[in-house]
């Protein structure tokens, strides 16, 4: 029996799915980051983390595809950063070097989280987690994005982006610039130093992970879901972002004039009405026609049915019922 395999990888970790023909998610599995553009390896050590994520995903299944046989038709990988010039194809041949798969497929993680809530590619997806982008692809397959930008330079509304203003309050009260906020006693808990000005040994020190600043960004969204003025700001501020970003993809096809799907991916949307509040009243003023859809699983689900499209498989109701139905299932046996 002919399976395939979907990937969903970002700065932070991979996730892989592994399923059958009709639908039916059979096994799951995790690894490190695979976002080539933050790793030192660049797309080998991604290729390798794919590797590593589609193993387990194989492991967990109780599948050992050099002794029953089958094979992995589609290996769809969605990965961080692959919308870059060259990345997709440098991806494509070292996952390719790596995975038992007659077809390997990248796209970026963008189009996973769309496929996932709107069971093909058609809209805009939002993707807020360790970075943040936007792409928008019409009925004609055409496609435009916003955002996407890295830390350096941009990825505004993403956790790192969200964690780096919430550590930027914490020095600025500190020193008197800006005003007192709870998230100063958070920033000591969560990095595990006594006093503000030992936040520096710990945010400079070498290597610093993608992690290390973005995982702040939870403390900013409870911070702000207690009342805190400060995290509030930081947190309207990151949802009017991420709308602007939907409204620039969207626009870039004509789309903004219509109706279309909007779908939420990312952590960042789990901080709930502090960030999804402000996104969807800016959202309403930029594009009228938006209409935000809720995914009844995560992203990737949708690199999988990205693959079950790519082997020739239609995936109407019947198939999209069945991969809901299996992926409780399979989280199940992860919780």
């Amino acid at each position: 029996m002919d399976l395939v395999v979907g990937v969903d990888g970002g700065g932070t970790k991979t996730a892989c799915l592994v399923a059958d023909m009709e639908g039916s998610l059979l096994g799951l599995g995790f690894a490190g980051p695979s976002n080539c553009l933050r790793l030192a390896g660049g797309a080998r050590e991604a290729a390798q983390a794919v590797r590593h994520g589609v193993e387990a995903a194989l492991c967990d299944a109780g599948l050992d595809i050099s002794a029953t046989g089958r094979r992995i038709r589609v290996a769809q990988l969605a990965l961080g950063g692959a919308g870059t010039d060259g990345v997709s194809v440098a991806m494509t041949e070292a996952a390719r070097a790596v995975l038992d798969a007659e077809c390997v497929y990248v796209e970026t993680d963008a189009a996973a989280g769309l496929a996932a809530a709107a069971g093909e590619l058609y809209g805009v997806v939002i993707v807020a987690g360790t970075g943040s982008i936007a792409m928008a692809v019409d009925r004609e397959g055409r496609r435009a994005r916003s955002g996407g930008w890295g830390y350096r330079v941009g990825d505004e509304g993403s956790g790192q982006d969200i964690g780096r203003l919430g550590l930027t309050a914490v020095a600025r009260a500190h020193d008197g610039r800006g005003p007192a906020t709870s998230l100063a006693g958070r920033a000591l808990a969560r990095y595990g130093v006594d006093a503000v000005d030992s936040l520096r040994s710990v945010l400079y020190r070498e290597p610093v992970g993608n992690g290390d600043i973005a995982d702040f960004c939870l403390d900013v969204a409870a911070a702000a879901n207690e009342g805190d003025s400060v995290a509030l700001r930081i947190t309207d501020y990151a949802g009017r972002e991420l709308a602007l970003a939907v409204y620039a993809a969207a626009r870039a096809l004509g789309m903004d004039a219509g109706e279309f799907p909007v779908a939420l991916c990312g952590s960042v949307f789990k901080a709930g009405e502090v960030i999804t509040d402000p996104f969807q009243t800016e959202l309403a003023k930029l594009a009228p026609g938006a209409r935000v859809v809720q995914a009844p699983y995560p992203p990737v689900v949708g690199a999988v049915i990205l693959a079950l499209l790519r082997a020739g498989v239609k995936c109407d109701g019947t198939v999209r019922r069945r991969l809901a139905q299996s992926w409780k299932k399979v989280e199940k046996r992860h919780e």
